[in-house]
């Protein structure tokens, strides 16, 4: 009986204990608890049931709300907890099996004014005292543990009331958690595992571990498609740009962080995925970004290193502009914020970074200057780096690749600059302490075009290649050790003077440059191969505007500070050509094989740099340039031999036909130019030598200075068919009408002219003759003989006129109608004088003879008058009979009247040239070398002698 009454006894309390445990606990607990929260909280909240097992110790409550007028603050659809009353008796501390939360949902609203509706979700406590205090500042002692946490299917919702727009919204939800073992045991470790859904496809995983004391968290996050606008648009009243809507990003890593001595946080693995990124301004596009990858980083914190195995931007499009007022549409994407002027002053650890690999790919820049009129825009790049280091504040660079890029350049719509394809290479860059090392720098691009419109300038280049080796930038110095200069094509075109100098095939060594402040050292320079040529067009005709004359105010130039030391340059196997189509016939010229080199050029030292070049013109033609110059100034010191050997003149044509208005059909040119400048004072020495001149036809030219050159060539050139002219010129270089080639020019103009306008001195001074005895041949009127003192004159004649073989000489034959009539007259009356004297003996016959035919001729005016006109009274007034003069009047009278035919005349003339003829057949002149001009009726005004004239001229 005793037993039935313990079994009743234990199975009555057993009883009342189920009873109060499922059924007056969760009936008295509600109101409670519902009590409890509201009397805590400003809005109302309600529990549907209450659920307690007394056995298995488990609570849960059941649909649990909180809301505000209709608005549901927070809810959940059940809470539990699995109690482990023996397991905590037997640890000594609270111990949870489980603890579970079932679609818990909070929704949060911030209000314009910045407040948020949880901020006002709790009354105001009361005060405390402080032992109340005290007790529960102690509670922080008590020490528990939950074997497993599970929060499922939650959702958060995010509101943002914004006036006078639509409230932003976010909204997070199949929020799932598990977290095994937490606790406040020290060491005791917890795992956990996250996911969650943000919006419709953001979602966020987190797996892991968790120990509270010491704090250490490790585990692996992974977040898919986070939309970067749904979060930007919370501050949108910051921003001045606008996302698009589909960028997304993909990020994964591992993550370790632990307290146990001072905060270290690893991150491992990390990959970041950015994607279809496009930011727009104004509703204008600023930037898109296909895609930003950044690939395996890992960091570690204190000791701040951080890997990266790539960093890679794809097909970046930017439009970036500076407006009027100079700033850029970048400056103001974020609205400025007042910031706290509190800098953190705490010294760190020095960042060491690794990146393996840094790419941009298939991307496009573009940048505007409203206020410079400039715009510059790339296409194509193509962007590598591999393994950038930065350790100790030094950084390291093994490659550096820039790959067939695109660029344009314009601005003011003046100059326009299209490049493509340009590439640049490095390797092994190092910078440290303002200190730059690099082992190889290469810069190419397949094409330049460069159009100046301002000043009608358009440059090409193709195939241009720069090659650096070994540089440094060590203490503000430059070093180079070789610099390697490749350029295909270069031309460079002034369109409105219509030039062209173009270049091919530059191949430029040089080695060992240095440089620091204002000084510039060069080893040595080599030119290989090159190829230059200069072409001047036809120049279009412009009307010349008139123009004030501007005083221009002439500065003294001060000295430069600036120092250079370059070594010898030497040019090897050079080609050049030279065209000019600004002429009545195009003239192009090549100078081939040329090489040479230039000394030292040293800007510190008095030694004259030395000048050595040797070339072949054309065909067969020779050029050497010889010469010392100042480098520092070539108005001190200048002394060049340039000199040219075996031209063929033909080539020259173009000019010849432009300024002289005549072709060259053959001819050779040796030049010997020497120019010496000391003190600013030009002492020029010009040796033109021309061999075997034959010039062509005539040419048309409104420049061309009309020169006999059949004449001046003939008076110039030697029986050998050479021409050899000296041409000093003196002048100062300093005056600012001073030009070398125009005072050439001018002086031989001046010694065509002046040999042409006085052929004879010319002639004179090159034979030491008497000019006044090559200008004419004497003749005794009526006589044909050649006098004895013409003899020197025909021997001068005949020399010269062996020396010049092209040289003629003109005979003007003439009659005087007078002087050589009388002559002959007197010559034939001497006949008739003679014969009449024979018809008298033992008197006067010549007197006899004279009166007799004197009266034969019956003349009104008798003897007896004659003779009174030739009676004068002497000095004792007795009259004297001049008988010489009475005779003389006679027989000149008498004569008079003997006929004379012009037939007689002319066959006098003929005599004389038959004669001179003759006389300088002896002399071996060549054929043609005297010219006869025609016979011409010439009276003078001289009483003996008769002069034939004579010219120089040409054959």
């Amino acid at each position: 009986m005793k037993i039935n009454r313990i079994l009743i006894t234990i199975s009555s309390l057993l009883l009342i204990y189920t009873i109060i445990g499922f059924i007056a606990i969760p009936k008295i607990a509600k109101p409670q608890i519902e009590n409890i929260i509201n009397e805590n909280i400003t809005q109302k909240a309600t529990i549907e049931k209450i659920h307690f097992n007394p056995f298995l110790f488990k609570f849960s409550i059941d649909n649990l709300k909180i809301a505000d007028k209709n608005k549901t603050t927070f809810s959940l659809k059940s809470i539990s907890i699995d109690f482990s009353a023996l397991k905590s008796i037997d640890k000594k501390h609270i111990h949870f099996k489980i603890l579970k939360i079932v679609e818990p949902y909070i929704n949060i609203i911030e209000n314009p004014d910045g407040s948020f509706n949880l901020e006002k979700l709790l009354k105001q406590a009361k005060t405390q005292q402080p032992k109340q205090q005290k007790k529960e500042s102690s509670s922080s002692d008590i020490k528990f543990q939950i074997f497993k946490t599970v929060i499922k299917n939650a959702q958060i919702d995010f509101t943002k009331i914004i006036s006078d727009k639509t409230p932003y919204k976010i909204s997070i939800h199949n929020f799932n958690y598990t977290f095994y073992d937490m606790g406040t045991f020290k060491n005791a470790l917890a795992s956990h595992t996250l996911e969650m859904k943000i919006n419709k496809e953001s979602t966020l995983a987190i797996k892991g571990g968790l120990r509270l004391n010491p704090f250490e968290m490790y585990g692996n996050v992974e977040i898919e498609k986070l939309k970067p606008k749904e979060f930007l648009d919370y501050k949108d009243d910051m921003l001045n740009f606008d996302l698009n809507k589909d960028s997304f990003i993909n990020l994964s890593f591992g993550y370790k962080v632990n307290m146990i001595k001072d905060l270290k946080i690893e991150i491992d693995h990390a990959n970041l995925a950015l994607n279809n990124l496009n930011i727009k301004k104004e509703n204008k596009k600023l930037l898109d970004l296909k895609s930003l990858n950044i690939d395996d980083l890992n960091l570690d914190y204190p000791q701040n290193i951080v890997n990266i195995s790539s960093i890679t931007f794809n097909k970046i499009s930017s439009n970036i502009k500076s407006d009027k007022n100079g700033n850029l549409n970048l400056n103001d994407l974020v609205k400025n914020q007042e910031q706290s002027k509190e800098e953190n002053k705490e010294e760190t650890k020095p960042w060491q970074v690794k990146l393996k690999e840094f790419n941009i790919k298939n991307s496009d820049l573009t940048f505007n200057d409203l206020k410079n009129s400039l715009n510059v825009s790339s296409k194509d790049i193509d962007l590598k780096l591999e393994d950038f280091k930065l350790k100790d504040e030094k950084i390291t660079l093994k490659n550096l690749n820039l790959s067939k890029v695109d660029l344009s350049f314009k601005q003011n719509r003046q100059t326009e600059i299209e490049a493509n394809d340009i590439s640049f290479d490095t390797q092994n860059f190092g910078f440290a302490q303002k200190n730059i090392e690099l082992e190889k720098a290469i810069f190419s691009v397949n094409s330049i075009n460069i159009k100046e419109k301002k000043s009608s300038l358009d440059i090409k280049t193709k195939g241009l290649r720069v090659e650096a080796v070994n540089n440094s930038f060590v203490n503000e110095k430059v070093d180079i050790y070789k610099l390697l200069f490749k350029n295909s094509f270069l031309s460079m075109i002034d369109r409105k003077n219509n030039q062209t100098v173009q270049a091919k095939n530059i191949n430029l060594t040089v080695d060992k440059i240095s440089q620091k402040e204002n000084e510039l050292k060069i080893a040595k320079s080599l030119i290989n191969k090159p190829e230059l040529l200069i072409k001047l067009g036809k120049k279009i005709e412009e009307k010349q505007k008139e123009k004030k004359e501007e005083k221009v105010s002439v500065k003294e130039n001060k000295k430069s500070d600036f120092k250079f030391d370059i070594g010898p340059v030497k040019i090897n196997n050079m080609k050049m050509s030279f065209e000019d189509k600004n002429l009545p016939i195009p003239f192009k010229t090549n100078i081939t094989e040329l090489n040479g080199q230039f000394s030292r050029l040293n800007s510190t030292t008095s030694e004259p740099t030395k000048l050595n070049l040797e070339g072949k013109v054309d065909k067969y033609g020779y050029t050497k340039i010889t010469g010392r110059v100042d480098i520092n100034d070539i108005k001190l010191l200048t002394d060049t031999n340039l000199l040219f050997k075996n031209i063929a003149i033909k080539n020259f044509t173009p000019y010849s036909g432009k300024f002289v208005g005549r072709a060259i059909d053959e001819g050779k040119l040796n030049l010997d130019l020497k120019y010496n400048i000391k003190k600013s004072n030009l002492n020029a020495q010009n040796s033109i030598v021309i061999s075997d001149i034959k010039l062509g036809k005539n040419i048309e030219s409104k420049e061309a200075v009309n020169l006999p050159l059949e004449l001046a060539i003939a008076l110039l050139e030697d029986s050998s068919g050479v021409i050899d002219i000296d041409l000093p010129i003196t002048g100062n270089v300093d005056d600012p009408q001073f030009s070398i080639a125009p005072i050439v020019w001018k002086a031989f103009v001046n010694l065509i002219v002046k040999a042409v306008a006085s052929p004879f001195t010319l002639l004179g001074s090159l034979f030491n003759i008497d000019e006044e005895k090559l200008k004419a041949i004497e003749f005794e009127y009526g006589k044909s003989n050649i006098l004895t003192s013409e003899k020197e004159s025909l021997d001068a004649i005949g020399k010269i006129l062996k020396e010049k073989n092209r040289l003629a000489i003109k005979l003007q034959p003439v009659y005087d109608p007078n002087n050589d009539k009388f002559a002959l007259q007197k010559s034939k009356f001497e006949k008739v004088l003679e014969k009449q004297m024979k018809n008298y003996k033992d008197t006067d016959q010549y007197k006899k003879a004279l009166e007799e035919l004197y009266k034969n001729e019956k003349e009104d005016k008798s003897l007896d008058e004659i003779k009174e006109d030739f009676i004068n009274k002497d000095k004792d007034s007795k009259e004297v009979f001049n008988i010489d003069n009475y005779l003389e009047y006679l027989k000149n009278a008498l004569a008079s009247k003997q006929e004379v035919k012009k037939e007689e005349l002319i066959s006098l003339v003929k005599e004389r040239i038959q004669n001179i003829k003759e006389y300088l057949k002896t002399k071996n002149i060549p054929k043609n070398s005297l010219i006869i001009e025609d016979i011409k009726e010439q009276a003078s005004n001289d009483k003996k002698w008769i002069k034939l004239k004579l010219e120089v001229s040409a054959k």
